[in-house]
């Protein structure tokens, strides 16, 4: 098994809450992202890896947020077998990171 993935900004209290609620929330936001990809919608996925990529980023994970910006652009590539490897991907390291969270599991 892979290790956790912490956030670089953990060490700073006021980004805390917001780094909870988005570790809280990211199950849902893979389960939406996998739905989509189900649902060959691309345009959805494209979309909500924009969206995921923007907070991941900002929260100070920086490995997801690379993972979603690859997969916002497998979908605008319209590259079906990357779109599925890539959301996989993602998927595993959502997976280490909420690990890394107490509370998030």
């Amino acid at each position: 098994m892979r290790k956790p993935i912490l956030s670089s900004r953990s060490d700073e209290p006021e980004v805390a809450k917001q780094i909870e609620d988005f570790v809280v929330g990211l199950a849902e936001c893979v389960d939406d992202l996998q739905d989509a990809e189900f649902k060959s919608n691309l345009d959805q996925l494209a979309t909500t890896a924009q969206v995921l990529g923007t907070s991941a980023s900002e929260l100070g994970f920086d490995l997801l947020a690379a993972s979603a910006s690859d997969l916002e652009r497998c979908c605008l590539s319209d590259s079906v077998d990357q779109v599925r490897e890539t959301l996989i991907d993602l998927t595993e390291i959502a997976k280490r990171i909420r690990m890394g969270h107490r509370g998030a599991i």
